[in-house]
């Protein structure tokens, strides 16, 4: 950002200085989590990686011809034991045959070395994609760099060993392919989020509502190639485990198991209240319609802008009850795209406070929920919500009054 530039959101110095700040602290906490370790267990008591682990070893498992076996709690835990054998935490696998035919080579390699090139890849498919959407009035290009490399919810996803940064690239990535007049290559990017099918959910009701007809054509022949790769390389019956499981997925996520304080769901927030499991859901529900209605409105009245696409990734981490804190990283499309209308079109100073919430929300989710036991991170997500659904009207209205005749 340009100090000189008037219309400038923050200061240039801070947002020149604090990224860098915050992106030597995480190096510094990843050497301090590594060296006070021991036999790759952390002082948590949870294996370096985290998450990952489970990954590894669906991939193990899929390799020696057993994918069906990451469905089984004890060998899951056996295959994450070859990974961390001092792991007494079992990490369950719960993800559909696309996304098991994605990690099924992460195996190929040590634990540790798989780990180091998944996030490392995921971090780069991140940072190239989202430093393209950055309005140079925000940002330039190595400052844009360490704002994103420093967001929050990029440290949350790095530090679990998950995939959301592959989930915002994508999304990224179709929404330049879009602006770039490539349709085929903007629907293949969407089509690709079929590896955690939850995420594509409103993509759908976006573009047939928008009337992009090649881009909505493109994501569902992707989408349905990508889950016939699958069922061809790991056979049908990985498809009967896969829904097979989904009870017990839920069973552990109502009983409290899955760590609520770090699950920002609409369903979670209101359990945490104390309303009842079959009112919770349907609450739940009608939060997922509400954005999907959102996602409708918008799409309509405003097409694929930048702000319909903030719409569209808020109002999808709204959907599913199940969903985690590390997938709050899908948030910094959000972020992008709002700070660069900001400088575009001015904001109030409640607007500018909230931009400055949504970026550092992610690592205070589950600190701040597992104290209070109120789930922070869906009103958060209501809030990202409702800024881009604002922002996003007003822009289309500007447009609409530009193109209409001027009175006689």
């Amino acid at each position: 950002m340009s100090p000189a530039n008037p219309d400038s959101l923050f200061d240039a110095e801070r947002l020149r200085v604090y990224p860098r700040m915050t992106v030597a602290i995480y190096i510094l906490a990843a050497i301090a989590v590594v060296a006070t370790s021991t036999a790759m267990i952390d002082i948590f008591g949870k294996p370096l990686g985290y998450d990952f682990i489970t990954f590894w070893a669906a991939s193990h498992l899929t390799l020696a011809g057993e994918a069906a076996a990451a469905f089984d709690v004890q060998r899951i835990f056996a295959a994450e034991q070859l990974a961390v054998p001092a792991g007494d935490s079992i990490f369950l696998w719960n993800y559909p045959p696309t996304y098991q035919l994605v990690v099924a080579p992460l195996a190929l390699l040590p634990y540790v070395a798989a780990y180091l090139v998944f996030v490392g890849a995921s971090l780069a498919a991140y940072v190239l994609t989202l430093r393209r959407l950055f309005d140079e009035r925000v940002a330039n290009s190595r400052d844009a760099f360490f704002l994103l490399v420093a967001f929050p919810g990029a440290f949350v996803c790095v530090f679990h060993g998950q995939n959301s940064l592959y989930s915002v690239a994508l999304f990224a990535g179709g929404l330049l392919a879009m602006e770039r007049g490539r349709p085929y290559l903007a629907g293949f990017a969407l089509g690709l989020l079929a590896y955690k099918p939850q995420l594509g959910l409103l993509i759908p009701i976006a573009l047939i509502a928008s009337r992009q007809w090649r881009v909505f054509f493109a994501t569902g022949a992707t989408a349905f190639g990508f889950a016939a790769l699958a069922t061809l390389v790991l056979g049908p019956d990985l498809w009967l485990a896969f829904l097979k499981n989904t009870p017990l997925v839920r069973e552990v996520m109502e009983q409290g198991l899955l760590r609520w304080y770090k699950m920002p769901s609409a369903f979670i927030f209101f359990r945490y209240l104390g309303v009842p499991t079959s009112i919770a859901y349907a609450l739940q529900v009608l939060t997922a319609l509400g954005a999907a209605a959102c996602v409708a409105l918008v799409w309509w009245r405003a097409g694929p802008s930048r702000l319909a696409w903030a719409v569209l990734v808020a109002a999808t981490l709204l959907v599913p009850p199940y969903t985690f804190d590390y997938e709050l990283a899908i948030l910094a499309l959000v972020l992008v795209i709002l700070a660069g209308d900001m400088v575009a079109r001015g904001a109030t100073t409640f607007e500018k406070a909230a931009l400055v919430f949504l970026y550092v929300m992610p690592v205070l989710v589950a600190p701040i929920s597992q104290a209070t036991h109120l789930q922070i991170g869906f009103p958060a997500l209501l809030l990202a919500l409702a800024l881009s659904v604002k922002r996003a009207l007003a822009q289309a209205d500007r447009l609409a009054s530009l193109s209409s005749p001027a009175p006689l």
